[in-house]
Protein backbone atom coordinates (compact mmCIF):
# COMPACT_ATOMS: atom_id res chain seq x y z
CA UNK A 1 0.00 0.00 0.00
CA UNK A 2 2.10 3.01 1.25
CA UNK A 3 4.64 4.60 3.83
CA UNK A 4 2.80 6.82 6.36
CA UNK A 5 5.05 8.66 9.18
CA UNK A 6 3.17 8.88 11.91
CA UNK A 7 4.15 10.71 15.40
CA UNK A 8 3.45 10.38 18.82
CA UNK A 9 3.37 13.27 22.02
CA UNK A 10 2.94 13.17 25.66
CA UNK A 11 -0.76 12.78 27.23
CA UNK A 12 -0.76 16.35 28.50
CA UNK A 13 0.60 18.27 24.91
CA UNK A 14 -1.97 20.80 23.98
CA UNK A 15 -1.98 20.39 20.39
CA UNK A 16 -4.11 23.32 20.06
CA UNK A 17 -1.08 25.28 21.27
CA UNK A 18 1.36 23.91 18.49
CA UNK A 19 -0.96 24.41 15.54
CA UNK A 20 0.73 27.47 14.39
CA UNK A 21 3.82 25.13 14.05
CA UNK A 22 2.16 22.30 12.82
CA UNK A 23 0.84 24.66 9.81
CA UNK A 24 4.03 26.10 9.15
CA UNK A 25 5.39 22.57 8.43
CA UNK A 26 2.51 21.63 6.75
CA UNK A 27 1.62 18.86 9.20
CA UNK A 28 -1.78 17.69 9.72
CA UNK A 29 -1.77 15.59 13.36
CA UNK A 30 -4.35 13.70 12.89
CA UNK A 31 -5.41 11.15 15.38
CA UNK A 32 -5.70 7.86 15.28
CA UNK A 33 -6.51 5.09 17.01
CA UNK A 34 -4.42 1.78 16.37
CA UNK A 35 -5.18 -0.40 19.46
CA UNK A 36 -2.11 -2.60 18.58
CA UNK A 37 0.68 0.10 18.24
CA UNK A 38 -1.10 2.32 21.23
CA UNK A 39 -0.55 -0.77 23.12
CA UNK A 40 3.29 -0.56 22.74
CA UNK A 41 3.16 3.47 23.99
CA UNK A 42 3.02 4.87 26.96
CA UNK A 43 -0.08 5.01 28.58
CA UNK A 44 -2.31 7.95 27.15
CA UNK A 45 0.29 8.55 24.68
CA UNK A 46 -1.12 10.35 21.70
CA UNK A 47 -0.69 8.95 18.08
CA UNK A 48 -1.07 10.94 14.99
CA UNK A 49 -0.79 10.56 11.09
CA UNK A 50 1.80 13.67 10.58
CA UNK A 51 2.04 15.04 6.95
CA UNK A 52 -1.25 16.49 4.97
CA UNK A 53 -0.07 14.10 2.19
CA UNK A 54 -1.95 11.68 0.71
CA UNK A 55 0.91 9.37 1.51
CA UNK A 56 4.40 9.50 2.60
CA UNK A 57 5.95 7.06 -0.29
CA UNK A 58 8.21 10.28 -1.58
CA UNK A 59 9.28 10.84 1.63
CA UNK A 60 12.92 10.85 2.53
CA UNK A 61 12.86 9.89 5.62
CA UNK A 62 15.19 6.67 5.74
CA UNK A 63 15.68 6.95 2.07
CA UNK A 64 19.31 5.84 2.82
CA UNK A 65 18.54 2.83 4.91
CA UNK A 66 17.55 -0.17 2.73
CA UNK A 67 17.76 -3.02 5.97
CA UNK A 68 13.89 -3.99 5.17
CA UNK A 69 14.79 -4.74 1.55
CA UNK A 70 17.96 -6.59 2.42
CA UNK A 71 16.19 -8.46 4.91
CA UNK A 72 13.58 -9.51 1.98
CA UNK A 73 16.12 -10.50 -0.64
CA UNK A 74 18.23 -11.99 2.18
CA UNK A 75 15.03 -14.41 2.43
CA UNK A 76 14.71 -14.16 -1.43
CA UNK A 77 14.27 -17.76 -3.67
CA UNK A 78 17.25 -16.31 -5.25
CA UNK A 79 19.33 -16.78 -2.03
CA UNK A 80 18.30 -20.04 -0.96
CA UNK A 81 19.53 -21.19 -4.55
CA UNK A 82 22.94 -19.32 -3.89
CA UNK A 83 23.68 -21.07 -0.71
CA UNK A 84 22.57 -24.54 -2.15
CA UNK A 85 25.53 -23.13 -4.83
CA UNK A 86 27.85 -23.15 -1.82
CA UNK A 87 28.13 -19.19 -2.22
CA UNK A 88 29.70 -17.76 1.47
CA UNK A 89 27.89 -15.26 3.37
CA UNK A 90 30.15 -12.90 2.79
CA UNK A 91 29.23 -13.86 -0.96
CA UNK A 92 25.41 -13.39 -0.51
CA UNK A 93 25.84 -10.08 1.34
CA UNK A 94 28.04 -8.81 -1.80
CA UNK A 95 25.74 -9.68 -4.29
CA UNK A 96 22.57 -7.98 -1.93
CA UNK A 97 24.29 -4.93 -1.69
CA UNK A 98 25.28 -4.60 -4.97
CA UNK A 99 21.68 -5.74 -5.80
CA UNK A 100 20.27 -2.97 -4.00
CA UNK A 101 22.59 -0.16 -5.13
CA UNK A 102 21.24 -0.53 -8.42
CA UNK A 103 17.67 -0.48 -7.52
CA UNK A 104 15.39 2.33 -6.70
CA UNK A 105 13.89 2.91 -3.26
CA UNK A 106 10.26 2.51 -2.78
CA UNK A 107 9.79 5.86 -4.04
CA UNK A 108 6.83 6.30 -6.42
CA UNK A 109 9.26 9.55 -7.92
CA UNK A 110 12.57 10.16 -7.92
CA UNK A 111 13.27 13.36 -6.13
CA UNK A 112 16.54 15.68 -6.55
CA UNK A 113 19.14 15.74 -4.15
CA UNK A 114 17.70 19.29 -3.30
CA UNK A 115 14.23 18.08 -2.82
CA UNK A 116 15.75 15.77 -0.70
CA UNK A 117 18.07 18.25 1.65
CA UNK A 118 14.54 20.36 1.94
CA UNK A 119 12.21 17.61 3.08
CA UNK A 120 14.80 16.47 5.57
CA UNK A 121 15.43 20.01 6.95
CA UNK A 122 11.48 20.61 7.25
CA UNK A 123 11.62 17.38 9.83
CA UNK A 124 14.73 18.24 11.47
CA UNK A 125 13.58 22.56 12.06
CA UNK A 126 10.06 20.79 13.10
CA UNK A 127 11.23 18.71 15.66
CA UNK A 128 13.62 21.28 16.48
CA UNK A 129 10.30 24.03 16.86
CA UNK A 130 8.39 21.58 18.60
CA UNK A 131 10.64 20.46 21.49
CA UNK A 132 12.19 24.58 22.06
CA UNK A 133 8.82 25.71 21.73
CA UNK A 134 8.61 24.11 25.91
CA UNK A 135 4.95 22.81 24.72
CA UNK A 136 5.60 18.99 24.53
CA UNK A 137 8.16 17.24 26.35
CA UNK A 138 9.59 14.73 24.17
CA UNK A 139 8.21 13.83 20.25
CA UNK A 140 8.32 10.37 18.56
CA UNK A 141 8.56 9.64 14.72
CA UNK A 142 7.40 6.25 13.22
CA UNK A 143 8.07 5.21 9.67
CA UNK A 144 6.12 2.23 8.64
CA UNK A 145 4.81 0.33 5.41
CA UNK A 146 0.91 0.21 5.63
CA UNK A 147 -0.61 -2.89 4.22
CA UNK A 148 -3.66 -1.96 5.82
CA UNK A 149 -5.57 0.76 7.09
CA UNK A 150 -3.72 3.31 9.62
CA UNK A 151 -6.30 2.34 12.51
CA UNK A 152 -6.26 -1.45 12.05
CA UNK A 153 -2.79 -2.80 10.65
CA UNK A 154 -0.34 -4.38 13.17
CA UNK A 155 2.60 -3.02 13.80
CA UNK A 156 5.52 -4.10 15.65
CA UNK A 157 7.90 -1.29 16.61
CA UNK A 158 11.15 -3.45 16.53
CA UNK A 159 12.82 -0.65 19.47
CA UNK A 160 12.51 3.16 20.48
CA UNK A 161 15.81 5.15 20.09
CA UNK A 162 15.86 8.34 22.53
CA UNK A 163 17.69 11.22 21.28
CA UNK A 164 18.36 14.64 22.68
CA UNK A 165 17.54 17.46 20.12
CA UNK A 166 20.82 18.82 19.57
CA UNK A 167 21.24 15.22 17.58
CA UNK A 168 18.62 16.04 15.43
CA UNK A 169 20.79 16.09 12.28
CA UNK A 170 20.39 15.01 8.55
CA UNK A 171 21.98 11.86 8.70
CA UNK A 172 19.84 10.20 11.29
CA UNK A 173 16.80 11.05 9.44
CA UNK A 174 18.22 10.07 6.06
CA UNK A 175 18.65 6.13 7.84
CA UNK A 176 15.74 5.97 9.19
CA UNK A 177 14.77 2.48 9.79
CA UNK A 178 11.15 1.53 9.42
CA UNK A 179 9.41 0.08 12.31
CA UNK A 180 11.50 2.07 15.18
CA UNK A 181 9.98 4.87 17.56
CA UNK A 182 12.35 7.75 17.73
CA UNK A 183 11.70 9.91 20.15
CA UNK A 184 13.30 13.50 20.75
CA UNK A 185 13.79 15.38 24.17
CA UNK A 186 14.93 18.65 25.05
CA UNK A 187 18.94 18.90 26.66
CA UNK A 188 18.39 20.76 29.63
CA UNK A 189 21.41 22.75 30.88
CA UNK A 190 21.93 23.39 34.26
CA UNK A 191 24.02 25.87 35.78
Amino acid sequence: MCFYITTTLPKDTDIDSIKTILDRYNMAFSPINNINLSSQLRLGELYFRATKDYCDCDTSLGILNRESEYQMLLSSKKVKTLKKKKWTESEIDEWIRKKLQKKPSHSKRSITEKERQLDIDRWVNFILEIINSNKATRIGILKHWYRYGLHDEEITIKRTVKSYIDEAKSGLFLDLEEDVLYEFFPRYKFS
